[in-house]
């Protein structure tokens, strides 16, 4: 009668061949998520400057946001507004800006705006030949702040 079963060293190349594949698909996977997580961004930071493109619209002569009451229209999902000016949810805090409507969404870890791991903004286009969208890189992780910045204005 013959014993069947793996040899140690058939078990070790396919544990080897496991951790290789791992460690190959283990950051393309993070960085997948960390872009979905910026599509989030990218979707209401959309939607609050379609909003306020439409105010600016039926308003000619104002040229500031300065409060949620002015883009009453637009509809955000997974958040809470702590204020008249900021939207928070669980990845990002986003701020209307002001002048030109530009809008900032903040990537964060610690809801601060100060420690940011990069910062997007959006204005309205206004047909002034503005830029129009453009990203920051924060100081908390410069690698994933280059890597979504160059995701976000490839958009």
């Amino acid at each position: 009668m013959k014993n069947q079963g793996f040899t140690l060293i058939e078990l070790m190349v396919v544990v080897l061949i496991i951790g290789i594949l791992s460690a190959i698909a283990l950051p393309q996977y993070e960085m997948a998520v960390e872009k979905s997580r910026i599509t989030e961004a990218l979707i209401n930071t959309k939607a609050i400057t379609d909003a306020a493109q439409r105010y600016f619209q039926a308003n000619p002569n104002e040229t500031t946001i300065t409060s949620r009451r002015q883009i009453a229209d637009v509809d955000l999902r997974g958040g809470t507004w702590t204020n008249n000016t900021t939207f928070t949810t669980d990845l990002f805090i986003y701020q209307l800006g002001g002048e030109n409507g530009m809008v900032r969404a903040y990537r964060t870890d610690d809801n601060s705006t100060s420690s940011y791991i990069y910062m997007v903004w959006q204005q309205p286009d206004l047909g002034n030949g503005a830029q129009v969208k453009g990203c920051e890189i924060g100081n908390a992780d410069r690698d994933t702040g280059e890597q979504m910045c160059k995701f976000f204005t490839g958009l």
